[in-house]
């Protein structure tokens, strides 16, 4: 099971009535809001389609009625009240101005309506988009960075590395995390969320063995905090938060 399958599959158990409506907070090319559809669920999504990873044109005809629509900065084009859930997939840490996404996000949740976020925060090991340990926790700008990337780039390590010669793929992966993601510590993550919403519950063991399937017995030996700690660590936040009533 992926990251879409996932949120598909958390919608699918939660409970509500038949015209429950879901929207994908950065739904790239659509395929959570194009799997719940199939499902029968009222699933809409937005994103602003950015140039550090724009995946428009991949979107299928059929969404792009009304189901998927562009953003303009931070403003979700949906209106105030309109949805029972939020979800969001790795996006957050490409959100510079978080409070003002978890505002917008808020407005446009009914009250009582949840929010769930998978994204990864500054404590996790491994970068990501690119797959290099602990490159994101280098200053922004700095020549160290670069060298430390083209260290492991050397060993095998990375992701997308094309016919790019080992500085010049470097120099382009940290020129594209220095432009593009903004890493909060889970702290400051917490405390944004809770300007907005309540009940706060942390779910990365569920995401564990759920992402395990069958082989979830190799996690469920382990203690529910350390599994949440392992996922942390490896892949980063995943939880749940409500809109106040």
């Amino acid at each position: 099971m992926n990251n879409y399958e996932f949120c598909a599959q958390w919608i699918l158990g939660q409970e509500h009535g038949k015209n429950v409506h879901v929207l994908d907070y950065g739904c790239g090319a659509g395929a959570i809001v194009k799997e719940l559809r199939s499902r029968g669920i009222n699933a809409f999504g937005c994103d602003v389609f950015y140039e550090g990873g724009d995946s428009s044109t991949s979107i299928e005809p059929t969404l792009l009625d009304g189901a998927i629509r562009r953003m303009s900065g931070s403003a979700i084009p949906f209106e105030s009240a309109s949805f029972e859930f939020v979800i969001n997939n790795q996006v957050m840490e490409h959100v510079e101005n978080l409070d003002n996404v978890l505002a917008e996000i808020q407005r446009i949740l009914k009250p009582g309506g949840k929010i769930l976020s998978l994204f990864p925060d500054k404590g996790v090991w491994r970068e990501g988009h690119c797959g290099v340990p602990f490159l994101h926790w280098f200053p922004k700008g700095s020549r160290s960075r670069v060298y430390y990337a083209a260290a492991c780039r050397t060993l095998g390590l990375g992701y997308f590395k094309g016919n790019k010669s080992i500085m010049r793929w470097s120099q382009d992966f940290c020129e594209w995390l220095d432009t593009w993601t903004h890493y909060r510590t889970q702290g400051e993550i917490e405390l944004a969320y809770k300007k907005y919403f309540c009940d706060v519950t942390h779910i990365e063991d569920y995401w564990l063995q759920q992402r395990l399937g069958r082989r979830k017995i190799i996690a469920t030996w382990l203690p529910a905090s350390t599994q949440k700690l392992v996922v942390r660590k490896l892949a980063g936040l995943i939880f749940v938060a409500r809109k106040p009533v």
